[in-house]
């Protein structure tokens, strides 16, 4: 809201549509569940249906304000198509790093817990000492999205074409390891491990790969325009100071409720006093009125 960013505020509802889908999910999960937890599935159908009732009021919000964030763009990069182009896949961009964020975080958490007490998979080091290997292999993912995803926001930011080549090979190699962790998930001998929490899983892991293919997607395209002026065009809009909308001052409205085709006590036509914001900006940049407009003609020539 504070940075005018029509992306975000799209992305921030679909992350509420996508927690609403997850609550579909547990609540079917649950009604079709035997045993314990009855008295917990009034709470998920209560909660799924708050969410759910939160983000159609968030898709009639978006839509208000993206229209309005999108006029302030237009205010700050013109008319120019191409820089347009460049800064919305520049922000989407962003957008879908911070969603990696959160979901390769999440994803490995609640598979490092679950293996941890059904994964026996072990892998012998020299000096006696085992470590189940599921275990160890997720251990080491969530340092390692953390920092792919530092140097992602690095890279494109800044525009280090070196550093966003290593990330976009490492997201290559990314989209195997969550193919073999959805065939692992997905084996006979581990369906009854993961029996209570597959659908889950399988949830964040689908979410993921399309996250991971569309980042790589838009990263590229970001590859493409280093250099073109939008790092110098993004550091002008973040430095620049911030002013709030002035409504009061559309050059639509006239100044004065006095008709437009009277004269002032100059002897100044009233129409051309009657748009402040205009007379804001001839006072800013010293432009003085035109010589040859009619209406100045006449009021010349009355006062001769």
């Amino acid at each position: 809201m504070y940075h005018r960013n029509q992306i975000q505020v799209v992305a921030f509802t679909f992350l509420n549509f996508l927690c609403f889908a997850y609550g579909i999910i547990q609540t079917i999960y649950d009604w079709q569940a035997t045993g314990t937890g009855g008295p917990l599935k009034a709470y998920n159908v209560a909660i799924t249906v708050t969410i759910g009732v939160c983000t159609l009021f968030l898709v009639f919000a978006t839509c208000k304000l993206a229209a309005d964030f999108g006029w302030e763009m237009y205010r700050f990069l013109g008319a120019d198509l191409d820089m347009r182009r460049m800064h919305k896949g520049y922000e989407i961009l962003i957008t879908l790093l911070k969603f990696d964020v959160f979901f390769f975080v999440a994803f490995a958490i609640q598979m490092f817990t679950l293996v941890d007490t059904t994964d026996r998979t072990t892998i012998a080091f020299g000096n006696g000492g085992t470590v189940g290997r599921q275990q160890l292999l997720i251990g080491l993912s969530i340092p390692a999205s953390v920092i792919l995803l530092a140097l992602s926001f690095f890279g494109v930011m800044k525009e280090k074409r070196f550093v966003t080549l290593f990330v976009m090979t490492c997201l290559v190699a990314v989209e195997p390891y969550f193919i073999y962790e959805l065939v692992y998930l997905h084996r006979p001998e581990n369906k009854a491990r993961f029996i209570n929490s597959m659908k889950y899983l399988t949830f964040f892991i689908a979410v993921t790969m399309v996250l991971v293919l569309m980042t790589l997607f838009f990263m590229v395209y970001c590859f493409r325009n280093f250099g073109k002026g939008l790092l110098i065009s993004e550091k002008s809009r973040i430095t620049a100071p911030r002013k709030p909308f002035e409504i009061d001052e559309d050059p639509i409205e006239p100044e004065s409720s006095t008709p437009l085709g009277s004269k002032n006590g100059d002897g100044v036509p009233q129409q051309l006093m009657a748009y402040p914001a205009l007379k804001k900006i001839q006072e800013q940049y010293h432009i003085q009125p035109s010589k040859t407009h009619p209406s100045c003609d006449e009021g010349h020539g009355n006062e001769k």
